[in-house]
């Protein structure tokens, strides 16, 4: 964005010329301001004096040629003709402290104002977990929050596993606060925060975990087999804390079954679920009937049924 008001003054044999300047600069970067005085009959070896002023902080930065501070990022470009004298103010390796108003003075005569607007890329000074990571049970609410800083002011915004959260946002002043309400299994994933301006983006990434009891799963509820076949039955659990009891009983039996059993074996699926897989040898019709996979973990105790049948022989008299 730049403004400029220009006034023209002449005064005796000087020609000035009045400008107002919003600059902006990004930091590390170089600016020059420029400021100049016309005189028709001056000498080139008699240039006018010009000085350069940091307004904000009542500094005197550079008579004429020179520069009056101790800041080795500042020097003064000279330019003596015969109808004018320019003094550009260079400024390298912009610094948030130069943020300010600059004004060029000829005696007691401003020629020029340049307000430095230095723009500053976003950054998150503190965030909600600051561990990144956050372990929630299920049907209760989660809360993170990011707080950012930069010039323009960033916005941020959230995603939940990818999905942009924009309804349960609120802000206050730099900080923007994520409320998950009644959270479910579903939502465990990645909690992304993103702070934006003109100038960049940047992240946090935080990492949710929600508990749960365990979720029993069996792909059929009904199988039916010979006597003397062997079943092999499939059940999937997953938890979050992992599961401490993962077994095949009989309905409303404490103690899992043992008779029957030809293979049994369990592996994981990924972090949050596994299988168990079962094999029965059925040489005895009591091993038909009513089955329950049960699980249990520190949050609580969930089952799968399931039923074996067996196939009914028909014998036809013959004719």
């Amino acid at each position: 964005m730049l403004s400029i008001v220009i006034i023209t003054l002449i005064i005796q044999q000087f020609y000035l010329t009045y400008q107002f300047e919003t600059i902006q600069a990004a930091l590390s970067s170089t600016i020059e301001l420029a400021c100049s005085i016309t005189n028709e009959n001056s000498e080139p070896t008699n240039p006018a004096k010009i000085v350069w002023i940091r307004d904000d902080q009542a500094d005197i930065v550079s008579l004429d040629s020179i520069i009056t501070v101790r800041d080795d990022r500042l020097s003064i470009l000279s330019m003596n003709n015969i109808d004018h004298q320019e003094r550009i103010l260079r400024i390298t390796n912009i610094e948030e402290q130069d943020h300010g108003l600059y004004r060029c003075i000829h005696g007691d005569m401003t020629l020029n104002e340049i307000f430095l607007d230095v723009l500053i890329p976003p950054r998150i000074v503190s965030h909600s977990p600051e561990h990144m990571r956050m372990t929630v049970r299920e049907g209760y609410d989660a809360q993170f929050s990011c707080t950012a800083t930069g010039h323009p002011t960033p916005s941020i915004i959230w995603h939940v596993n990818g999905l942009l959260k924009s309804d349960t946002v609120t802000m206050d002043k730099n900080e923007s606060i994520l409320i998950l309400h009644n959270i479910s299994r579903f939502d465990s994933g990645r909690v992304d925060c993103s702070a934006s301006n003109i100038l960049s983006t940047v992240n946090r990434q935080f990492f949710l975990y929600v508990k749960y009891k365990p979720i029993v799963t069996i792909p059929y509820q009904l199988f039916y087999f010979r006597l003397y076949d062997s079943a092999i039955i499939t059940c999937q659990v997953c938890s979050i804390p992992t599961t401490t009891i993962f077994d095949l009983f009989r309905p409303k039996q404490l103690n899992p079954i043992i008779n029957g059993i030809k293979e049994k074996f369990d592996k994981s699926i990924n972090q949050t679920c596994k299988q168990l897989i079962i094999t029965i040898y059925l040489n005895d019709a009591s091993l038909f009937g009513p089955y329950v996979c049960r699980a249990r973990n520190s949050l609580g105790v969930n089952h799968a049924e399931f039923t074996l049948k067996g196939f009914r022989m028909i014998i036809r008299d013959k004719p």
